[in-house]
């Protein structure tokens, strides 16, 4: 049997195993992101226009990382509608995602206006870029001024845009201008992308799971591909079973794992499946997965789909339990929003500790590998809610664990149409299991624990949770703004016991 790797959490128990037998992932999308600088030589000191020009085109190629972006630049500060029409132009054949607009001075109407209608044809994300000028002399630049022109100007012409008031060396830039480039990333990587229904349909009277698919089209850019089970568990046929013996193995075997009472049957079945749902998603380039976990999974296969899933997750694609496509929908834009560092799950709200502040989320057993808590390890376990009719006849594999402590953004885009979203930041906390399956306890940053649950209930929010790692509400938000949602507010002081619809 094969080694485990010296970090497997942060890879995943076994999906080293899992890369060596599926189709390797297609390369990641690359933005392509245009730099523009403006400036007006007739009024202003030109050398320091382009000076600053070239500092800030150093300085934005080093905040944005190379393997997700590209940068499209013009050669200097273009002053004339002339030149803006025929560099817009140039990139518009190339395909562009974003645009930068370095305000190197105050500029001439037109130039603006030029904009305007360009941006008013290719709704892109745009950024304004300026910043502050050297005192106590002639002012040379009045890029401040230039800024708050063309605004007024992009505003008059209903253009949405970013801005950002910050120096190209200052050492918060990257900080600065990430929500907007991480935004501008996810709106173009989701645009025409699949995303997959395995199982063909939400689970059984889950109304809250579904979306509109032409309005997720519209407003994301996603396409819904539907593929039922019987496709998936043929595909899974290619695979050998002394290949899925040494992933149970590796499983069992690995030294977080501290129980198992699933039969060697069912946990192969359950690899076997994960196996062919990853391998099948890497040949259509689904960029996520919504798994009907059941009742076909327990009725005519026999297991439980919830491990499959988060083995599936360990190798980057996100896994929404129940077909709930407003949560794959979350898991999806929070994967891209953050450049594949969020590691989505899925979690029910189902606990309040009003006197610690904390809110218990769980599910069944279907978080990926990559977040158990390695303190307390994880166990392979039959299906709890099975459980609660009959002991016996509960089915799995299941992974249970203690989710890692650490900061984190919850989400979910709301039925039917992904318009609205709920969303805050916390922190895991230590905490005991309260709930046999996937658990963590989060403590919210800004607001109390009883006011993200009033504010929940009040507004009729969806009923599942994504978790992502990492404090990333400000991409979110910046994403928002350029996809039109809108955003849940959460009142503070609220009575967690007692409320009314809005």
């Amino acid at each position: 049997m094969e080694t485990v790797a010296s970090n497997p959490v942060e890879q995943g128990v076994v999906s080293h195993l899992f890369e060596k037998l599926i189709q390797p992932a297609k390369p990641q999308y690359v933005a392509k992101v245009g730099l523009v600088g403006i400036g007006l030589e007739e009024h202003f000191d030109w050398a320091s226009i382009k000076k600053n020009y070239k500092v800030a085109q150093t300085n934005l190629q080093k905040a944005l990382p190379g393997d997700f972006f590209q940068l499209s630049i013009s050669k200097g500060p273009l002053q004339t509608k002339e030149e803006m029409l025929d560099w817009l132009q140039s990139v518009e054949k190339e395909g562009i995602d974003a645009l930068v607009i370095y305000q190197g001075s105050y500029i001439a109407g037109d130039l603006a206006a030029t904009l305007a209608r360009w941006l008013k044809q290719h709704a892109i994300p745009v950024l304004s870029w300026s910043h502050d000028e050297a005192t106590g002399g002639r002012l040379v630049n009045n890029r401040l001024c230039g800024q708050n022109f063309l605004l007024n100007i992009l505003s008059s012409s209903n253009v949405k845009y970013s801005w950002l008031f910050e120096h190209p060396e200052s050492d918060r830039l990257s900080e600065r201008v990430m929500p907007f480039a991480k935004a501008a990333y996810a709106k173009a990587s989701m645009n025409q992308r699949m995303i997959g229904m395995i199982g063909g349909f939400r689970v059984p009277g889950f109304y809250d799971c579904e979306l509109n698919e032409i309005a997720l089209l519209e407003r994301y850019g996603l396409i819904v591909d539907r593929v039922d089970f019987e496709t998936i568990w043929k595909h899974g046929q290619k695979f050998k079973e002394e290949d899925i013996d040494e992933i149970r193995e590796a499983l069992l075997f690995h030294p977080l794992c501290k129980f198992n009472n699933v039969t060697p049957e069912q946990i192969n079945k359950c690899i076997r499946l994960s196996l062919a749902v990853a391998d099948f998603s890497r040949q259509q380039n689904y960029i996520g997965i919504g798994l009907k976990n059941w009742p076909e999974l327990f009725d005519h296969y026999g297991i439980a789909g919830d491990g499959a899933g988060a083995l599936i997750q360990d190798i980057g694609i996100p896994v929404a339990d129940e077909s709930d496509m407003g949560a794959l929908l979350t898991m999806v834009v929070m994967n891209q929003v953050t450049l594949m560092e969020g590691i989505p799950t899925l979690v029910d709200l189902s606990l309040i500790d009003n006197g610690n502040d904390r809110i218990g989320f769980w599910h069944c057993g279907g978080a990926p590998t990559k977040l158990i808590n390695e303190e307390t390890g994880f166990e392979v376990r039959n299906h709890s809610i099975l459980e609660n009719y009959s002991i016996e006849s509960s089915m799995g594999m299941l992974l249970e664990f203690l989710q890692k402590t650490g900061p984190v953004t919850i989400a979910k885009y709301q039925y039917p149409d992904g318009a609205r979203v709920f969303n805050f930041e916390g922190e895991i906390l230590s905490s005991e299991m309260a709930f046999r399956g996937s658990y963590a306890e989060v403590k919210p940053e800004v607001y109390e624990a009883k006011d993200v649950l009033s504010a929940v209930l009040n507004n009729g929010c969806d009923h599942h949770w994504i978790i992502g790692r990492g404090h990333f509400l400000k991409e979110l938000e910046t994403l928002n703004h350029w996809l039109d949602v809108s955003q849940i507010d959460i009142p503070k002081n609220l009575d967690h016991l007692y409320g009314h619809s809005l």
